[in-house]
């Protein structure tokens, strides 16, 4: 559990209304149905395991959606509910929940998945149940490329996309010699993959070494690893690591004093807010976050951008939660916000109307624009990238994300042809080659 922010940091940004906050795992608002039935949102992610932070993330995004909805007066006059299953980090299991969600419960609509592999499982199944999925946090492009179905859409920007910034910022760097250390599955290939074919595209005699580190999820000890990429001498490392993984990655790395012997270092989503909140030392007002290096905080970092109404989206998040959100909170609420506009303009919660109105929708969610494409149901969307600086004055984290650069999420997306062209073909991705294991 997050320390609660004091006085000072729950001020930060413009006021905020105040909020009821919500608990358990079922809510309903305290109204009346009368004679129209409401409209059932099931919440698929991970609320046990090293990446429960992640899950929690996204019920606080998508209680505080359902609240405003709700006093707003539904949707099409039609409240919510929502009920929240842990799909304890397992394909099989999230299949089997997704299963009773929607044939027992009677979901209108499914939104999750935190870990790339569990989506990748339930995806299929979509077509199956003919509801639509929205995929808030799932980074592998996979979900949306080879393996999309009419049913699944993304909220958020993928690996790709992400990768593709990352790339950006280290060509700015004299660094050559570049290595990984990822989980191994979709996810941590993904990202290494399409970071390396972005990389070669800026420097085309950047040297992608053999030697890389590829633990499982949830594998907890990284020293062997650690010293395995250290010994290969790289000047620059990519690290897909994420949710406790990159925690417990940055506290034995520090032993080793890795981050002091490699030039440059850059991470998709190790530091997303659970890692800033998780390496804070309130008793020295300080944090193990490493300094000056790079990081996309997952795509969304809660002091940018500065307008009015993210500044103000934030200081209501933090004055229900009592802290800073994380960005599948952040995403999570977009993604019912992009179902509610659909709906609206369908008006009718007809999946296959629904379908229609989110291709090409644009949503203008509290951070980012983001345009769902109409041919992959993927979130094209600005991705952040910024650099790790001290920060006294932001408790209880004193360490910040700075420096921040926006990359277009028009110049970052996978062109659509080569996407539908895999699909014709069954071809794997052709990053996948970039990943060298043994």
């Amino acid at each position: 559990m997050a320390r609660k922010l004091s006085r000072r940091a729950l001020l930060w940004g413009l006021g905020a209304t105040g909020a009821v906050g919500l608990s358990g795992v079922l809510w309903r608002a305290r109204t009346t149905w009368g004679a129209t039935e409401p409209i059932k949102v099931g919440l698929l992610m991970s609320f046990s395991g090293v990446v429960a932070a992640w899950g929690r993330a996204g019920r606080q995004g998508l209680k505080m959606a359902v609240e405003e909805l709700n006093g707003q007066g539904g949707v099409l006059g039609r409240q919510l509910v929502m009920k929240a299953e842990d799909d304890t980090v397992n394909g099989e299991v999230a299949v089997r929940k997704a299963r009773r969600l929607v044939l027992d419960w009677g979901a209108d609509l499914l939104i999750g998945f935190n870990a790339s592999g569990v989506a990748l499982a339930v995806c299929p199944i979509m077509a199956e149940l003919k509801r639509i999925l929205i995929v808030p946090c799932a980074d592998s492009p996979s979900i949306t490329n080879e393996k999309g179905n009419k049913y699944v859409f993304r909220s958020h920007a993928n690996g790709y996309q992400t990768s593709a910034g990352g790339a950006a910022v280290a060509a700015t760097q004299p660094f050559k010699r570049w290595t990984v250390i990822g989980p191994d599955y979709s996810y941590g290939w993904d990202a290494w993959g399409t970071f390396v074919v972005h990389l070669l595209k800026h420097k085309p005699d950047a040297d992608i070494l053999s030697i890389q580190a590829w633990p499982k999820l949830s594998a907890g000890a990284y020293d062997s690893h650690i010293t395995k990429i250290l010994d290969a001498k790289p000047e620059g490392l990519y690290c897909p690591l994420w949710g406790g993984d990159f925690v417990t990655f940055v506290k034995q790395a520090r032993r080793h004093r890795f981050f002091e012997q490699v030039g440059i270092f850059l991470t998709p989503a190790g530091l997303a807010m659970d890692a800033f909140y998780a390496l804070a030392d309130w008793s020295q007002r300080t944090s193990e976050v490493p300094l000056g290096i790079y990081t996309a905080a997952h795509g969304y970092w809660p002091e940018h951008p500065q307008t009015a109404r993210h500044t103000q989206w934030v200081a209501q998040f933090m004055e229900r939660e009592g802290e800073l959100p994380h960005v599948t909170a952040h995403d999570t609420y977009a993604a019912l916000y992009f179902y509610k506009q659909a709906v609206e303009q369908a008006g009718t919660t007809d999946t296959d109307a629904v379908i229609e109105a989110l291709e090409g929708m644009v949503l203008e969610s509290p951070a980012y624009r983001k345009v769902m494409r109409k041919e992959d149901h993927q979130a094209i969307t600005d991705v952040p990238w910024g650099v790790t600086k001290e920060a006294k004055d932001l408790e209880p984290l004193f360490m910040r994300m700075a420096d921040i650069r926006d990359f277009k999420g028009e110049e970052i997306a996978e062109p659509i042809a080569e996407i539908l062209d895999r699909r014709k073909t069954g071809a794997e991705p052709p990053w996948r080659k970039y990943v060298i294991k043994g």
